[in-house]
């Protein structure tokens, strides 16, 4: 009897220490810092897609979640709320075609890109996420919101 009570407590601090060796997965944020994307050097981007980009992802962010905070870089952060910086860089940009234009409009001018994506704590720079994302230039917002709620680091309050 006293053997199987030494095995248990042996049993349970063994999962207790092993619990908080485990890093603490991250809080959900309140607050979001886009900063700008960066060009890869062999990509030829518009110089006018560089803000729509960082515009399209706060407008995306503020739409997928209602309560949450959009900061602009070099902003200082608001006071109690932790930082989510959303950035990253463009590795692919094919501009659009006019010659490609259809007369009904189906779109199949409209420019691709591909960016690699960084989710990272504000504070501490600590990253908790890095995947490419592409698609047509003017969605990667919403799927870089998208990105931001499957990653569960955002409160959906």
């Amino acid at each position: 009897m006293q053997i199987r009570t030494v095995a248990l407590a042996a049993a349970i601090c063994a999962v207790g220490s092993s619990l908080s060796a485990a890093e603490p997965s991250p809080a959900p944020y309140s607050a979001v810092e886009v900063d700008p994307f960066a060009a890869d050097q062999s990509v030829a981007l518009p110089p006018d897609y560089q803000k729509a980009l960082v515009e399209d992802i706060a407008r995306e962010t503020s739409i997928a979640f209602k309560t949450v905070i959009i900061v602009r870089a070099g902003d200082p952060p608001p006071f109690g709320h932790a930082v989510l910086r959303i950035s990253g860089t463009v590795i692919r940009y094919n501009a659009a075609n006019a010659a490609k234009r259809s007369p009904i409009g189906f779109g199949s001018s409209r420019p691709l890109a591909a960016v690699q994506v960084r989710l990272a704590d504000a504070s501490t720079g600590q990253v908790f996420l890095i995947r490419e994302v592409k698609g047509y230039a003017d969605s990667l917002g919403m799927k870089i919101a998208k990105l931001c709620e499957g990653a569960h680091l955002l409160n959906t309050d």
